[in-house]
């Protein structure tokens, strides 16, 4: 068996006894110091710390019994064997060496056989000595390198050990920790309490929850100063005594987090109120710029669909003071309430129009230049508008931006397209030049369809958009009778349970002969 190096301190005043010891360490590969008597072997002793020490008895300045004496008193935290080697062998001076602090008695003239088979033992011992110092010393430096505190205790509640990360959520050393009561680092009453009454339950046997469940208590450091902590018990697998080892955290930090974030939960909850009181405002506001009762009148049907609670799009309609029908399809850029903002812009400029019977050519005019003044850079405001004079059956339209108008015949098909290639509102300032208008004429009775984007591109499943074709083929479906209702259901089952990208609105607008 191979063994360390370990250093052997012989001490003896005969050179001849020196070199046959010398001799015999060398074979069995010890590394050796040499004294001539008790004073040069108690100094070599306190300098070199030999791991071994071989002693005569019978020397000058110090005899052996002094010399192993000193040694012992020394102290240290390890055990250092000390055999007597000495012609003595008288049961009295056996008896005093060993009651000196020595540690096994060799007579002389050795045996080699004897000798080697003693010092392989006390090797064997010395390895298994240190492979636990080092055990320890790794268990030490995991310990020490654990965040959280670490204490032993014993079922007394006292303190027998502490690791470095515990003296420092205690503030203090950790030999400071050792031998107090672990309740008085932890204060709160009702905490406290509780936790010892389960401590004690559990000692007793009648409840085995407490080991690895987590309590939380408030700490106290040693000057006094308090913090909220968490604690885990687990039971150490030691046989002559019950010891608990107890994980202090110190969770001020969470604590504070949980506070700030509880903090933002209710600021942002304010927040949220009174952005619900002022959509609420905003939106009632908004309703009274509409005028329903001009909106719900025969011949008239429209539907908004809004992906936030304010809608971008605006449907108006109103009749002049002669009866000309004016209608407007308004779809702002954006969603919610800035979109909703940008369009409500125009809606008291609609209707002054309406009162004066302006031209459409001067309508769209007014309300493009209007726009342009007030909307930022990057808003505008998709529009159709429409006048008709029923009486004659000939109106005019504007398209700016939004899909193309449809004109439906009597029994569903388009007789007429209107293809919107005008600019949107809001972009830059015009002339009258600038503003083309189309004519509409009809003789049947027929129905005029306006409507935003967010109908024609709505996705369904596969991603296919509802386009054109599914607005031809839900009004060819039903006839002449419901079609925006159609419409409506037609778009349902497209979509499924997804909701569209964007706002929805339709205007349809009948053109009777």
């Amino acid at each position: 068996m191979s063994f360390r190096k370990f250093r052997v301190l012989v001490a003896d005043d005969t050179q001849a006894n020196r070199a046959l010891l010398r001799a015999y360490l060398n074979r069995l590969e010890f590394q050796i110091l040499m004294a001539e008597d008790g004073e040069e072997a108690l100094a070599l002793y306190k300098a070199e710390r030999p791991d071994i020490v071989l002693m005569d008895l019978m020397m000058p300045k110090m005899d052996g019994f002094e010399a192993i004496k000193h040694i012992r008193a020394l102290g240290g935290d390890r055990w250092v064997p000390i055999v007597i080697v000495s012609a003595m062998d008288a049961e009295y001076d056996v008896v005093r060496g060993l009651e000196a602090g020595a540690d096994d008695y060799l007579n002389k003239p050795l045996s080699y056989q004897v000798f080697a088979a003693k010092m392989q033992n006390l090797a064997r011992a010395l390895e298994f000595q240190v492979s636990r110092e080092e055990a320890r010393q790794r268990e030490a430096a995991v310990s020490d390198a654990v965040v959280d505190g670490i204490l032993t205790f014993d079922a007394v509640f006292r303190v027998v050990g502490a690791n470095r990360s515990a003296a420092g959520v205690f503030g203090c050393q950790e030999s400071e920790l050792h031998g107090m009561d672990i309740r008085a680092l932890l204060l709160d009453s009702t905490g406290v309490g509780r936790w010892e009454a389960a401590f004690s339950a559990h000692l007793s046997g009648s409840d085995q929850r407490f080991i690895g469940s987590l309590c939380e208590v408030i700490g106290r450091r040693l000057d006094g100063r308090r913090f909220p902590g968490e604690i885990c018990i687990s039971e150490l697998p030691v046989a002559d005594r019950r010891l608990f080892i107890a994980v202090v955290r110190d969770i001020s930090e969470r604590k504070r987090v949980e506070r700030q974030l509880a903090d933002n939960a209710a600021r942002l909850q304010q927040y949220h109120d009174e952005a619900e009181a002022e959509a609420e405002l905003a939106k009632d506001i908004m309703e009274r710029h509409i005028r329903r009762d001009a909106l719900e009148q025969s011949g008239v049907q429209h539907c908004v669909m809004p992906t936030h609670r304010f809608s971008g799009d605006i449907v108006l309609a109103a009749r002049s003071k002669r009866g000309k029908l004016y209608a407007m399809l308004a779809d702002a850029t954006g969603h919610g309430l800035a979109a909703a903002m940008s369009g409500l812009a125009i809606v008291n400029d609609f209707y002054r129009a309406v009162e004066e019977e302006m031209p459409l050519r001067r309508m769209v005019l007014m309300l493009n230049n209007a726009l342009t003044e007030l909307l930022p850079v990057g808003r505008f405001v998709s529009a159709g508008l429409v006048v008709l004079d029923q009486e004659v059956r000939s109106g005019s339209l504007w398209l700016g931006g939004v899909p193309d108008v449809l004109c439906f015949g009597p029994d569903g098909r388009v007789v007429e397209r209107f293809v919107a290639d005008q600019l949107p509102l809001g972009i830059e300032i015009w002339q009258a030049e600038d503003v083309m208008i189309q004519q509409l004429e009809w003789a049947d009775n027929s129905q005029l369809l306006l409507c935003s984007d967010g109908l024609i591109e709505a996705e369904g499943h596969a991603g296919m958009a509802f386009g054109f074709e599914g607005v031809q083929a839900a009004v060819e479906a039903a006839g002449g009778d419901n079609r925006l209702d159609a419409l409506r259901l037609a778009l349902h089952r497209h979509l499924g349970e997804l909701a569209g990208h964007d706002d929805i609105s339709m205007l349809l607008l009948d053109l009777p002969a």
